[in-house]
């Protein structure tokens, strides 16, 4: 005879026990590997257009710019849309709201130029300083500070800004989380030491060249 139990099932109620930091950090590795390859890829292609010849560009050797991957998660960590708690009404309704806090396109444009135009200058001053390579130059374009930063420059961030800000970012999201939890760990902790193997190897021995340093 089959025992029947009369309590019900809670399980079903109840979502699977997740990590929302360790989701945090795992989609901010993936976007910077995203954003440092998707700017490896612009700027080879910007070289096999101008020069009809492929370099590897930046301070590594692997297929990645690192200054592309800071941007994508820093623009991501300052413009994504953010929650914030509003505790005026907790007296009228013991209960506690969340409203979402969303930037205009044209706010988002600005504020991922000029921070985006920061970092490059610390950056580029930064390789500079230390390791006495200048990775890009915009001496000769109009409005340049000591060839580091430029107008021209700072349209582009605000532009990429705010794409990555209002469409890329969350598409991209969705697709990190669809995949299962396992892949994107071992994809990660892939890309992670693969990275700090060419980060050991361009410290002894950075990536220099025609078209590469200037």
């Amino acid at each position: 005879m089959k025992k029947h139990s009369n309590l019900p099932d809670f399980s079903k109620l109840c979502a699977p026990e997740q990590n929302p930091i360790q989701d945090k950090i795992s989609l901010l590795i993936h976007f910077f590997f995203l954003g440092s390859f998707s700017g490896f890829l612009w700027e080879t292609l910007i070289f096999l257009v101008k020069d009809n010849t492929f370099r590897n560009r930046g301070f590594f050797y692997g297929p990645w710019l690192p200054v592309y991957g800071i941007g994508a998660v820093v623009f991501y960590c300052f413009f994504h849309h953010s929650s914030k708690k509003i505790s005026g009404a907790t007296h009228l309704s013991g209960r506690t709201f969340r409203s979402k806090i969303k930037y205009h396109p044209i706010t988002i444009f600005t504020k991922t130029a000029l921070l985006g135009t920061a970092l490059e200058l610390v950056i580029g001053w930064l390789l500079n300083t230390f390791f006495h390579l200048r990775y890009w130059d915009y001496s000769s374009y109009p409005y340049n500070f000591h060839g580091y930063i430029c107008l021209f420059s700072a349209i582009g961030f605000g532009i990429a800004g705010m794409l990555w800000i209002c469409v890329f970012s969350n598409i991209f999201r969705k697709y990190w989380f669809s995949l299962p939890p396992g892949f994107r760990r071992c994809f990660n902790s892939m890309l992670v030491l693969l990275f700090l193997a060419d980060c050991a190897a361009a410290l002894i021995f950075p990536n220099t060249g025609h078209g590469i340093t200037f």
